[in-house]
């Protein structure tokens, strides 16, 4: 019995004769194509159009028979297989459509040469099957390859896009009604929608990051911009029902300022300044996102200070107490604003309710402020937050 090898390389003129007779009669070849190609269904959306992929299925077809002439590859012969994935890509064709669609090349020649083929030309086909698909697997590759590069560049073309008008809208040149309604349609986002912001510290971009890209890959939004000293995260409410909670479940562990259900693109902004106010007041302990209603002590006494050395000004003859004095003093403070009852601070504290009154006489003494009347109490609790 003869060499595998060597009964193909015997076959090898008729094989050649077969692909050459086949060649001639590409135009019919792309029509085959076309006609599958409607039954399959692939390509029902339009973007292509049919004088368009009439064209590139009888130059696929053509490149495909030449590589399997000359034992090449189609990418050794023609640009073609890079630039048809490229155009496709641009064309905004699924791929899965794309890959569907080369699929079909493979099924066109094999099927246009077992009807062509003589009786005793089935072995020279079964000795060459391999080739044809080895040369059609190379097309296909290349095609892909070229389609995802390409929409890899349109993503990060389109992300750096976004990026700039976030960035226009966070600056004072963002606020006008025309330029929320432009930086909208570029974000591709209502801009009468709800949105949610959240500011964290610098050291966040690359966990921020990591974030947008497992949310885009969910095919939902998730914004970044970096900014001097912080990184600004935004993104959508969805209407669905399912508001931010997708977004916020990738950002859990991330410390910073959150401000939830922000009306209009052109709240953003301010809501950005908000929560930039609220991360500065967070402590080292916290790793989780804050809201204005849960620290909105701190932001203000953190403004106030700012401003009018507020807390120092207020605590300065507490600040004159020994330290373990001050300490108590103040944790019986807190009790009682936690609280509101000497009982309940007494019990918390340990000690006797008469001592807790004693703490309280004491600190309205050294600040003139008396923690049991409502109005007096708001001002101590944003001086000790």
């Amino acid at each position: 019995m003869k060499d595998l090898t060597a009964r193909t390389q015997e076959s090898l003129p008729r094989w050649r004769e077969l692909v050459t007779s086949l060649a001639l009669d590409v135009d019919d070849l792309a029509e085959t194509f076309l006609t599958r190609l409607d039954v399959d269904g692939v390509y029902r959306s339009g973007l292509v159009p049919d004088e368009q992929l009439r064209e590139s299925a009888r130059d696929s077809l053509a490149l495909i028979l030449r590589a399997l002439a000359t034992d090449s590859t189609t990418t050794q012969l023609s640009e073609l297989p890079g630039e048809l994935g490229r155009l496709r890509a641009r064309q905004g064709v699924p791929g899965e459509d794309l890959v569907a669609a080369v699929r079909l090349d493979f099924g066109v020649v094999w099927s246009a040469m077992l009807a062509r083929g003589r009786s005793g030309d089935m072995t020279v086909l079964a000795l060459h099957a391999e080739n044809l698909w080895r040369v059609v697997d190379d097309y296909a590759r290349a095609v892909q390859q070229s389609y995802l590069e390409e929409r890899a560049l349109m993503a990060a073309a389109t992300r750096d896009e976004q990026l700039t008008y976030l960035a226009e809208l966070l600056g004072p040149a963002g606020r006008s009604p025309r330029n929320v309604q432009n930086i909208a349609r570029a974000l591709e986002v209502d801009a009468d929608g709800t949105f949610c912001v959240v500011v964290a510290d610098a050291s966040a971009s690359h966990a921020a990051r990591r974030a947008a890209a497992q949310i885009t890959a969910l095919g939902e939004q998730l914004f970044v911009v970096n900014q001097p000293g912080r990184v600004v995260l935004m993104w959508p409410v969805s209407p669905s029902g399912r508001r931010h909670d997708l977004q916020l479940r990738q950002l859990r562990g991330m410390a910073g300022g959150l401000v939830p259900d922000v009306p209009g693109l052109g709240a953003v902004p301010a809501a950005a300044a908000t929560a930039f106010e609220i991360c500065r007041t967070l402590r080292p302990d916290e790793r989780n996102l804050v809201t204005l209603a849960q620290s909105w002590t701190r932001v203000a006494k953190s403004q106030l200070d700012e401003q009018h050395g507020f807390s120092t000004t207020l605590l300065a003859d507490l600040a004159a107490l020994p330290e373990a004095d001050r300490e108590v003093m103040v944790e019986t403070v807190r009790a009682y604003l936690a609280t509101g009852s000497l009982v309940a601070s007494a019990e918390r504290l340990y000690c006797h309710r008469n001592t807790v009154l004693n703490r309280l006489g004491r600190f309205q003494k050294l600040t003139g402020l008396d923690v049991t009347v409502p109005e007096q109490a708001a001002v101590v609790l944003v001086a000790l937050a």
